[in-house]
Parts: C-alpha cells; sequence; structure tokens
C-alpha cells in the first residue's frame, strides 16, 4: 500500500480586504501584487519565529490563493482567520480539492539563484492541473500526488514547513531574509526581525551537511567539543551515505570537528546570505 499524500495547503481568499490582511500578517510586501504575480512570503509570531511559509498568488479575478505543498490548509485558515476582525475577507478552504507538489529547478545553481528573485509572473490559467512558478521552481497543483524528490530539495536548500520553517527559527536564519520587507508597514514579527538586524545579532544559518553511513535520525543536535552549535532539520540517505540541511551557529561553520547523533559531519556548505528587503544596510 502505498503512503498518503502528504498534506497541503490550496486556499482561495477572497473580497477587497484580502491582500491588506495578509499583507499585515506576512513578512513581505503583498498589497502591490498584481494580478498574474506570486510572492513566496513567510508568517511569524511577534518573537520573529517562523510558523509558516507559503506562496502568495493572486490570479486574473484579483482571488488571492495560499499554496503550500508541505503543511495542511486548515493551519493556515486557522492562522489567518484569528487576525481577521471587520475586514472584507472569505477564505475558501480548497486544500481537500487538489494537491499541491513542488517541482525544483533542475539546475542546482539556477535554483539557488533563483531563490533570491521575489516576484514571478503566472498565467492563471486553471485545468485539470496548474502550475505557479516560484523562486527556484514552481508549485503544480492537481491530482498528483507525487512529492518533490528529498535530495533535490536538500541540495536547493528549500526550507520544509515542519522542520526548517519552525518556531526554533527566524527567516534570517534558514535563508530567507529575502523575504522579509521591514519597511513596508507593520507586521507580525517586525520590531523583533528589525532588532536583529539592527544589533546584527543573527547568530546562526542554513547549512548543507554530508556525512558517511544512515542518515541520523532528526531533529538532532550538531556537537563540537561537547557543546551544541546547531540543529539538524532533515536528513535522508544518498547512495552510501547521507546529505541533509542544518542550522549552524557561525563559528562553528569551518568546523571539522562535527558530530550528529555520535558521527561526525564530513562536509559543511553554506547557502549564500541572503538581505531583508526594504532596507539599504551596509555590507558585512
Amino acid at each position: 500500500m502505498s503512503a498518503p499524500p502528504t498534506p497541503s495547503t490550496l486556499l482561495r481568499i477572497t473580497g477587497r480586504d484580502a491582500l491588506a490582511v495578509l499583507h499585515r500578517l506576512a513578512t513581505q510586501q503583498l498589497e502591490d501584487l498584481a494580478p498574474g504575480q506570486a510572492r513566496m512570503t513567510c508568517f511569524c509570531d511577534f518573537r520573529g519565529r517562523l510558523l509558516h511559509r507559503a506562496c502568495v498568488a493572486v490570479d486574473p479575478d484579483h482571488s488571492v490563493w495560499l499554496i503550500c505543498d508541505d503543511a495542511p490548509g486548515d493551519e493556515l485558515v486557522t492562522f489567518v482567520d484569528r487576525h481577521v476582525f471587520r475586514e472584507d475577507l472569505k477564505i475558501e478552504n480548497r486544500s481537500a480539492e487538489a494537491h499541491v507538489r513542488l517541482d525544483l529547478a533542475p539546475s542546482r545553481d539556477a535554483a539557488a539563484r533563483a531563490r533570491h528573485e521575489s516576484t514571478t509572473t503566472w498565467t492563471g490559467a486553471r485545468t485539470s492541473e496548474w502550475t505557479v512558478p516560484v523562486p527556484g521552481g514552481r508549485f503544480a497543483v492537481g491530482p498528483a500526488v507525487s512529492r518533490t524528490n528529498e535530495v533535490a530539495r536538500i541540495r536547493a536548500g528549500w526550507p520544509r514547513n515542519g522542520q526548517e520553517i519552525a518556531e526554533s527559527f527566524t527567516p534570517f536564519e534558514i535563508g530567507l531574509a529575502h523575504e522579509v520587507h521591514l519597511s513596508k508597514g507593520c507586521f507580525t514579527g517586525q520590531e523583533a526581525l528589525m532588532r536583529l538586524v539592527t544589533y546584527r545579532s543573527v547568530r546562526r544559518r542554513l547549512v548543507r551537511v554530508h556525512g558517511r553511513g544512515g542518515p541520523p535520525g532528526i531533529p538532532a543536535d550538531v556537537v563540537r567539543a561537547g557543546a551544541t552549535v546547531g540543529r539538524l532539520t532533515s536528513a535522508i540517505a544518498e547512495g552510501n551515505a547521507w546529505i541533509g540541511l542544518a542550522v549552524v551557529q557561525h563559528g562553528a561553520i569551518d568546523a571539522t570537528d562535527l558530530v550528529v547523533a555520535g558521527a561526525p559531519i564530513d562536509t559543511v556548505d553554506p547557502f549564500p546570505a541572503t538581505q531583508p528587503l526594504g532596507l539599504e544596510l551596509e555590507k558585512e
């Protein structure tokens, strides 16, 4: 018997305040999205810690879609709904009608470059299967239940809800600074994220790691000389070895004595750093 598909999110949001409400909640600038445009964004708590990540797309009839391949739709419905007061907004949970899968760009280098883009365009046409381009790939919406290849996801550094997208981390720590717009107006978590930038207090970074043997169970601490210096969040077998994603302290990235679950990490490859939008930041 095949495993059931991973729950995914497909929400249709209508009403004149649809984008305004999402703009108020999300880390990204959303009010300027035009029909036929899409943008990835994070949703944080007041501490700037991650709760969700999703694609926001506006189709030609001005309906707004929230799309995510790796989390159940009712979680985002609950999150958005509790922030709606008297606004003109209606949420339709279409998650049971179609499955969302992520198709990453075939080239690892191309995917890494595309992750730094912000806005993508799409036709908005919906047939038995329709697609929305996103930085580094596309979301395919339809009856298919296949998942993105996990090795490809890890190689591309694409964070996964429930693993890298978790309250343990901020967007800055998992390579999503470019999905945070700090001068777009108030949003949940803005003050905390602004302080991290102002005081240069982001201490951890997303890295790709490799080791020998079978993959460790996740999550797991990354340890150096008996001290925890990071967290392994994803891991999967690749040949006779394993590949994974971890969030590691800056000072430990170049170390050669990192271990996880008692076994050594052979290589650590940090992903290119990105910068939050909306601020003129000094270059390191």
